[in-house]
């Protein structure tokens, strides 16, 4: 962590993008804690977080704001606080926290974690404070349990539910498109079922293939692995008509499918170069089938 730049300045400002799910959660080998959850985030910034704090000397946060449940943002302003304090670099107890949210809510797009990590940026913006990504990870995961590492510049397979980078993937995901649909309603994702000890080999060779995806620039093998990943995940989060998504949009050009592996959105997987009457036929395949769909591509990897 920096040395503050104004510890007394009035109010802080944080944000943070959120995400379109993952394209692999499970199950995997890691030297620090042998075995243990972890997930590779699609971020998108089209979908995120403000927070606003103001801080003050009553020894409380107060949160308010459009976020339905502003509980999580509350307590990563609390910890965030405990944390500078400890190290003398902010000297206020309490204050306001404002949240603004532009993420739906229980769709597996973030919308907590982009909550958390704006408050813990508004929290440390007030003290002038630069937190490092480390530090950032473990403060969210105190304040939610389980958190996205929407803080990662570069795709990084994370042990969620303990703030700790299992491998990093390489700089950048291939250049692709993803077009959005709908397979479901909110879910609570923390009272999932945790994947099981016995996957662990499956999950090991996609994170391997995911790894020589990622260092080709190969999208089609990046769509493969999250394609592998969302029917995997059936066992935990039963996605009705999963399969049928599948079928079409592969019938009518994409790539693959990527999802939620926690709430209920669903990404058709094409390269950045396909042209865009292919991304309009695999849409019209996936529409026919039954599904909702936003038609608007939203740009992955790669350079924007």
């Amino acid at each position: 962590m920096s040395a503050p730049r104004n510890a007394s300045r009035g109010r802080g400002v944080g944000r943070s993008t959120g995400h379109h799910g993952e394209l692999l959660q499970g199950r995997f080998r890691c030297p620090v804690f042998d075995e243990c959850p972890g997930l590779v985030t699609v971020p998108i910034g089209t979908v995120g977080s403000v927070a606003v704090f103001v801080p003050d000397t009553s020894g409380v946060v107060r949160a308010v704001g459009t976020a339905r449940d502003v509980a999580k943002a509350r307590r990563a302003a609390e910890v965030t606080l405990a944390h500078l304090r400890v190290r003398g670099v902010l000297g206020c107890t309490g204050g306001e926290l404002r949240v603004t949210r532009t993420t739906a809510v229980g769709l597996g797009l973030g919308s907590s974690t982009a909550d958390v990590l704006a408050a813990v940026r508004a929290v440390a913006d007030c003290a002038g404070a630069e937190l490092d990504a480390e530090t950032v990870a473990r403060l969210a995961v105190a304040a939610e349990g389980a958190s996205d590492p929407l803080w990662a510049d570069r795709p990084i397979l994370f042990a969620h539910r303990h703030g700790h980078v299992i491998e990093e993937l390489g700089a950048v995901l291939p250049p692709m498109l993803l077009v959005r649909c709908v397979l479901g309603g909110p879910v609570d994702t923390l009272a999932l079922r945790p994947t099981g000890a016995g996957d662990v080999e499956e999950y090991e060779d996609l994170r391997a293939l995911l790894r020589c995806a990622v260092a080709a620039g190969d999208a089609a093998g990046v769509a493969a692995v999250a394609t592998r990943s969302a029917v995997l995940n059936q066992s935990r989060h039963y996605k009705p008509g999963l399969g049928r998504l599948i079928a079409a949009a592969e019938r009518g050009g994409a790539l693959g499918v990527q999802v939620a592996h926690s709430g209920n959105v669903a990404g058709l997987l094409f390269a950045r170069e396909h042209p865009r009457e292919r991304v309009r036929r695999a849409c019209t395949a996936v529409r026919a089938a039954g599904f909702r769909i936003d038609e608007t591509p939203i740009a992955i990897g790669g350079a924007a």
